[in-house]
């Protein structure tokens, strides 16, 4: 990790991964395997003193494992369950991660998480910060986008 962005990221994945999926993470410094198609991408718009949103992208079967975790049960879940699962992980990473970045009396607003149709490597714009999570199950890339500064008192855009 480069900077202080990435290694704020880094911390608050890691930790929702171990807390909420009960999975055991291990920080890579690059993708090792590029190759694998990711199956699932969900994105977390925010907004406050600077907006932007956080993409998680997860492969090798980790989607339907992390679900299961999540809900205590054996076998994979509904695909519906499944995004929601990945949605809520995104959301506590994001919740975590930007307090961290911006300080704990900076104010936020968090949209809710939205499914990305297709779950290949955002493509809008370069990311401040990416971070790729090796699990037993499969891999998960984060990527954390910071578009502007706004205003606290401004409403979510449409």
């Amino acid at each position: 990790m480069s900077n202080k962005v990435e290694k704020e990221l880094c911390k608050a994945a890691l930790l929702t991964f171990e807390d909420l999926g009960f999975m055991f993470p291990e920080p890579e410094l690059e993708e090792e395997n590029p190759l694998v198609e990711p199956e699932a991408s969900v994105s977390v718009e925010f907004w406050g003193p600077f907006s932007g949103r956080l993409v998680v992208t997860v492969c090798g079967g980790l989607l339907p494992a992390l679900a299961a975790n999540m809900l205590g049960e054996e076998a994979p879940p509904s695909e519906l369950q499944q995004y929601d699962a990945l949605g809520e992980i995104s959301n506590v990473i994001c919740g975590n991660v930007l307090p961290a970045i911006a300080g704990s009396k900076a104010v936020f607003h968090i949209g809710a998480p939205q499914r990305l149709q297709n779950p290949e490597t955002p493509d809008r714009g370069s990311p401040e910060a990416k971070v790729h999570l090796a699990l037993d199950q499969g891999r998960a890339d984060l990527f954390l986008f910071i578009d502007k500064a706004v205003s606290c008192l401004e409403e979510q855009p449409q």
